[in-house]
């Protein structure tokens, strides 16, 4: 039968024995961690970081601008995806880009009568609702409205509109409710269904054209002004990259007669005489006779924008026309180079507001710096930073790595360092001091001094005395097991 252990008393552990249980654990557990990390980092940015290195794309950015965006239901691609560990669903954005090389850098010096007008689209989530199932609300219905299921919005708010009605259908807001689907004219409740040549300006200010001889597109705003002359910083070589050169003169208005029209990516004021813009593009020159005396509104300046056709450089070398400088005319535009972002914080459609304007109803186009594939125009890429990917590279290879030979190292340590008592407990054979030694041979000794009761109890049940074991007492036993605990230790 096996010995019984006096549980009245308290067990003593070695002090020893906990610090290298917990070692041990810790070191275990950071060494799954860190092959777990090194699975999902593989995905995440092992295989990435390969592929970038060598799919050759170039390293200096170029400009994209959006021609065409699609919400697709079938999902084949994706502009941008909100998890890269599985395929798109749901939100598929698919948009195409022209790629191009940047336009020119110019400053526009002794100017008078700058100013910048905003024409934003505007947000039609914004509009007044007006739910003609309830009685009454659609009573006095006047204006042009957008239906949906006799829920209309008055876009008259915020656009102004060319139509043409379908004469003899009429349908009464106030009590043919469920047939308000579509665009309407409406006067009193009393609304004419909208079809084709329907057509809307967006309400903006009005743009001085007195004594104005600049006008710059960026963005939705326009920038106008009465300059002397303009400087460019750099000069265009078609499809390749332009050169910088010192500054040279591209237009004076005592040598150039006409207005300057053109489009950039950004325009900043720079002084009370001055202002710069930068990848300017599609510059012309316009006959002052064409232009309005005193105001005009966006659409006349789209209109007669449009229509131009003097170039201001017909080399192509300042100012040029896009087509000089296009490299691709279209390709798909991905977010990066997996087409996946994982941050769940809805940063795709962040993107797609910002990358998929396409330029419809005289809105600006989305330009911004993209990198594309010298043999492959089939993509191109909003973000692609080889330093950065090479940084998070050595993150993503040292920290985890470094964890692991860390932990295995230690364990390794533990192994040749650490012995298993008889009483199955660890103590390290290099580090312990007199004090851990002193409680660890009392340990033993009490242990062996327990199992020696229990022996005695046994031995007194089968009625075998002390003496017959050669000890005179149980003091004498105790202090032979002391003796042998420090002979062993000693060994």
């Amino acid at each position: 039968m096996g010995r019984k252990r006096d549980k009245s008393k308290p067990r003593v552990i070695p002090e020893q024995d906990k610090k290298i249980c917990g070692t041990i654990c810790v070191c275990q557990m950071t060494m799954v961690l860190s092959c777990v990390s090194f699975v999902y980092l593989g995905v995440a940015v092992y295989f990435p970081s390969h592929k970038a290195f060598n799919i050759g794309m170039t390293p200096i950015p170029v400009m994209c601008q959006t021609v065409n965006l699609t919400m697709s239901k079938n999902c084949t691609w994706a502009s941008c995806g909100e998890w890269c560990l599985t395929k798109t669903t749901g939100f598929c954005p698919q948009i195409y880009v022209t790629v191009r090389q940047n336009g020119t850098n110019v400053a526009f010096q002794n100017c008078t009568r700058m100013s910048s007008i905003s024409c934003p689209p505007p947000n039609e989530d914004v509009l007044k609702k007006f739910n003609c199932n309830n009685p009454s609300e659609c009573a006095n219905l006047t204006g042009i409205f957008k239906c949906r299921l006799g829920h209309c919005a008055n876009l008259s708010e915020i656009y102004y509109c060319r139509h043409k009605t379908e004469k003899g259908i009429e349908i009464n807001s106030d009590t043919d409710n469920l047939k308000l689907n579509g665009l309407f004219d409406c006067s009193k409740a009393r609304c004419l269904i909208i079809r084709d040549g329907f057509k809307c300006d967006r309400y903006c200010n009005k743009i001085t054209t007195a004594t104005v001889n600049v006008y710059l597109k960026y963005d939705d705003n326009l920038y106008t002004a009465d300059c002397k002359r303009a400087i460019a910083f750099n000069k265009m070589r078609g499809n390749e990259s332009a050169v910088q050169i010192d500054p040279v003169e591209i237009w004076a208005d005592e040598k150039n007669k006409g207005v300057l029209f053109g489009s950039c990516k950004d325009v900043v004021k720079t002084s009370n005489n001055e202002f710069r813009a930068w990848d300017c593009i599609n510059a012309t020159v316009v006959d002052e006779a064409k232009i309005p005396p005193t105001f005009m509104n966006f659409s006349q300046f789209w209109n007669i924008y449009n229509n131009s056709t003097k170039e201001l450089d017909p080399t192509g070398t300042f100012m040029p026309m896009q087509h000089h400088l296009t490299i691709y005319n279209k390709s798909r535009l991905f977010i990066n180079l997996e087409g996946c972002v994982n941050t769940l914080r809805g940063e795709c459609k962040e993107f797609t507001a910002a990358y998929g304007r396409n330029g419809s109803g005289d809105t600006a186009e989305s330009r911004f710096q993209c990198y594309y594939n010298k043999n492959d125009s089939d993509f191109a890429l909003a973000r692609f930073d080889l330093n950065k990917t090479w940084l998070e590279l050595m993150i993503a290879v040292c920290v985890p790595g470094t964890l692991f030979i860390f932990s295995f190292v230690t364990l390794m340590i533990i192994t040749q360092t650490v012995r298993v008592g008889d009483d199955a407990r660890m103590r390290c054979k290099w580090c312990s001091d007199n004090n851990n030694d002193t409680s660890n041979l009392q340990y033993e000794a009490i242990g062996r001094v327990d199992n020696n009761k229990n022996t005695s109890k046994e031995d007194e049940k089968n009625d075998v005395p002390l003496q017959h074991l050669g000890l005179h007492n149980k003091e004498e036993s105790k202090i032979n097991l002391l003796e042998e605990n420090a002979t062993y230790s000693n060994a």
